[in-house]
């Protein structure tokens, strides 16, 4: 499965110019957790997320000091280019998800930018990835019916079972047939595993 079947789009994106404030509320107004940040030429050139912003809050509430705190005028950052992220890691957009999923666990990123010929198409989160996982076994059956009869595998929607993302699919004990099938139903999102039994079996 590659990861344009499953990434978030159109991609919502920034400037290095970009106020603060105006990233800030593209977050909130989006429920997303990250900005690519998208260059003059159109290409990417950083990210800026939650966690970019939230050094901002860590200032502590004069009233609970001793001391006075430091004048801050003129300590606030105003635009992006002054906390995004610009070492970025991005996908291809023929990535496999399989091989995101390991970036984001290994790499412990939440989201990556997904890039075709340069510029951001889309991006990726746990949450894209979580929600291929909950897809509805009853949508995941339809999909792998429809993908095996285009190639003529003669697999009808009765012969085709998924529970709990596991699918089964009746075919008899044809190896070539058997693969073909198997590389097919694990393309369709949401299929965690792929069983055969002869028809006539179940």
């Amino acid at each position: 499965m590659k990861v344009v079947e499953i990434m978030s789009r159109p991609v919502v994106t920034v400037t290095p110019d970009t106020g603060v404030k105006d990233a800030a509320q593209l977050l909130i107004e989006h429920g997303i957790s990250a900005l690519p940040v998208i260059g003059s030429k159109g290409g990417l050139v950083g990210i800026v997320s939650e966690a970019d912003l939230l050094p901002m809050e860590t200032r502590p509430d004069p009233r609970s000091q001793a001391m006075p705190l430091p004048p801050t005028a003129g300590s606030a950052p105003e635009t992006i280019a002054e906390v995004m992220t610009r070492r970025v890691l991005s996908v291809p957009v023929d990535c496999e998800v399989s091989r995101v999923a390991r970036i984001l666990l290994e790499a412990g990123y939440r989201h990556v930018p997904v890039v075709d010929g340069g510029r951001v198409v889309g991006m990726v989160s746990r949450r894209d990835l979580v929600k291929v996982i909950a897809r509805r076994d009853d949508t995941i059956k339809l999909e792998i019916a429809r993908r095996l009869g285009q190639l003529g595998l003669g697999t009808s929607l009765d012969e085709v079972g998924v529970d709990v993302g596991v699918a089964t699919i009746q075919l008899d004990n044809q190896g070539s047939n058997r693969r073909l099938a198997e590389s097919v139903a694990l393309t369709v999102p949401g299929v965690l595993e792929v069983r055969f039994v002869g028809r006539g079996e179940r």
